[in-house]
């Protein structure tokens, strides 16, 4: 934005900030999506005072409504000022610091901005309109299911794509592309049985559909949340914020989604993410052992829970 321009030294990018030599002061992070998110609560932790501009209800918008509750509960809980409803105008520089100034008039003051407000992908300029790789409005580079550009031979992965930014997604499309390319047989790459973590605090683990495609009557699915403080290992630990959510479609009983809000639930989402991808019913997760006591004990649970559906 014209009103808020990165300098490297008080104004941050997501991606300049680790170049600073010091710890912020206080640290005005404007942005409440995933990066903003972990980022603010990582700088927290460090010992910086930290206020969250958030211009939407409640931080992390585009997640799972009740894993943003907790984590913006755990957030203020710890110390962390968090705006919600206050959309940035402009950010200034001042002696000494920043000034972050809202639409609604009001300013607020720190040593250090971040703004965590997206990024754009750098695909202009590097010759790939001119070989005919297509790229969308947006500027990322236009792929089919298995990496293929629009120049035959040309593969893509990564953000650059567009189709997902996660790790885990990149290096899958380029296994794909690998594969493709020396003419072995590739399934397609499928979204919908793609596990994501936010590294906050606890984390937040999702796979499969969204509380929001329920609401929405998108699916047809029973959805059972068990929060982790009835779980004797999660007292064990002292865990007392997070919860284990399953989605089961109605009659088939299958599992078709999940969210996990846990220490580690980047962990704790894989046997979730087996049984999204292997069409595992309630009834076959919840038979399945699981150590006592230990976090993952939730996750059958919630399976037991939900077995009258099927």
């Amino acid at each position: 934005m014209p009103t808020a321009v990165p300098d490297g030294e008080r104004i941050l990018t997501w991606q300049q900030i680790y170049d600073l030599r010091e710890l912020p002061e206080r640290l005005v992070v404007v942005g409440s999506g995933v990066t903003g998110a972990e980022l603010a609560q990582a700088y927290l932790g460090l010992g910086s005072e930290v206020v969250l501009v958030s211009s939407r209800d409640r931080v992390l918008p585009g997640e799972d409504p009740d894993a943003a509750a907790v984590i913006e509960d755990v957030f203020r809980k710890r110390g962390m000022e968090v705006l919600g409803r206050s959309r940035m105008a402009a950010v200034e520089r001042v002696e000494g610091g920043v000034v972050v100034r809202l639409e609604d008039g009001r300013e607020v003051t720190g040593t250090h901005a971040l703004l965590a407000v997206g990024s754009v992908p750098s695909t202009r300029g590097i010759g790939l309109e001119e070989v005919g790789v297509d790229l969308l409005p947006s500027g990322h580079v236009a792929v089919d299911r298995v990496s293929r550009t629009s120049v035959r031979g040309v593969y893509a992965a990564g953000d650059c794509t567009g189709v997902l930014p996660l790790a885990s997604v990149a290096a899958m499309q380029g296994r794909i592309a690998m594969s493709h390319a020396l003419g072995d047989a590739v399934a397609p790459l499928q979204l919908g049985v793609v596990s994501a973590n936010i590294f906050t605090d606890p984390e937040i683990a999702t796979v499969g559909i969204t509380q929001k495609d329920v609401d929405e009557e998108r699916v047809d699915a029973e959805v059972l949340m068990l929060p982790l403080s009835r779980n004797p290992r999660a007292k064990m630990l002292g865990i007392t914020d997070g919860f284990v959510k399953l989605f089961a479609q109605k009659g088939s009983g299958a599992v078709v989604g999940g969210v996990v809000v846990a220490p580690r639930a980047s962990e704790l989402i894989f046997p979730v993410t087996l049984a999204v991808q292997h069409r595992l019913n309630v009834d076959q997760v919840a038979s399945t052992f699981t150590v006592y006591p230990s976090l993952s004990g939730s996750i059958a649970e919630a399976a037991r829970r939900l077995h009258p559906i099927a």
